[in-house]
């Protein structure tokens, strides 16, 4: 009985979307159209969060420059007191040689490094924290140390720190608001293209209504046509994102090469699946909004 009633629904589904072909190609491009732009945002997104966290790696981690006069001793305690923090996840000394060598492998440093006489450069400790928002009380211990350099203490950079943590909410919050707009918008066209098939076929619905047919054999149907508009929708805005995605990374890195974005097939899978899956629930969701009022008439 069930089977039957699934293969009824299946097929009344399908000759419905052909009926109105061109009400249903209509709606199949307008939802595409939609999940092309909630896919080129959430691609969007995943590439600024790429980028944030890069850039979040490396301001993560400051320098606390050592005086020349502090004793190796003291340095080793500090270092141990900043291991034991539990906001801390890596420490790591680098002696004046080394900061040297350093410097010197850099190639931008290469003319400055001819020009250097002895090694003006001071030892320090690299801390790595292990949330942004505690790099400012780890900068704040660094400068308390009494064996910090008072001219340089570190490079700490808060003004810098807290605009990407104003930027990354703001951006998370603004790709939020889009996708609820978009996702209102499809579930209002679908709405639309069911309540057109409900209308031509209104006739059989009273028909089915008086020999006793249930609201859901009435209803199902239409959930089902929605569901494969979603799909189509879905799986052409899908194929469009592919195609598009990797030359679009390739160009953004030829033309600005120093910010970390790569191409992530990862990703792509990702949202596959969540395409797909949003395609047949705002089809699924918008036919059964779209024809709960009629069937009940």
């Amino acid at each position: 009985m069930i089977l039957r009633n699934l293969k009824f629904a299946l097929n009344s589904a399908w000759q419905s979307f052909w009926r109105n072909l061109a009400v249903s190609l209509a709606a199949v491009v307008s939802i595409t159209l939609i999940l092309v732009l909630a896919g080129v945002n959430l691609l969007v997104g995943h590439a600024l969060s790429q980028v944030l966290d890069g850039f979040r790696a490396k301001v993560s981690e400051i320098s606390i420059n050592v005086s020349d006069d502090t004793p190796l001793q003291n340095v080793y305690d500090f270092q141990q007191q900043l291991v034991a923090d539990p906001r801390v996840s890596n420490v790591k000394f680098i002696t004046k040689d080394e900061a040297l060598a350093r410097f010197k492998s850099d190639p931008q440093n290469s003319v400055l490094a001819q020009q250097i006489e002895g090694n003006p450069l001071d030892a320090k400790l690299e801390v790595r924290v292990a949330n942004l928002g505690d790099v400012a009380a780890i900068d704040t211990l660094g400068r308390r140390w009494s064996g910090v350099d008072p001219t340089d203490p570190t490079n700490y950079q808060g003004d810098f720190v807290n605009r990407m943590l104003q930027l990354s909410s703001w951006l998370s919050l603004a790709g939020v608001g889009l996708l609820l707009i978009l996702l209102v918008v499809s579930v209002v066209i679908v709405m639309n293209t069911i309540r057109t098939a409900v209308y031509h076929r209104r006739k059989e619905i009273e028909v089915m209504k008086l020999v006793g047919a249930t609201e859901w054999f009435v209803r199902g149907p239409f959930v089902i046509e929605g569901i494969m508009t979603g799909l189509i929708a879905a799986s052409i805005a899908l194929g469009l994102l592919v195609v598009a995605y990797p030359p679009a990374v390739d160009r953004f890195k030829s033309d600005i090469g120093f910010i970390p974005l790569n191409y992530d097939p990862a990703f792509i899978s990702s949202l596959a699946s969540d395409l797909l899956l949003a395609g047949a629930l705002l089809g699924a969701l918008g036919s059964y909004i779209g024809v709960r009022r009629y069937v009940r008439i």
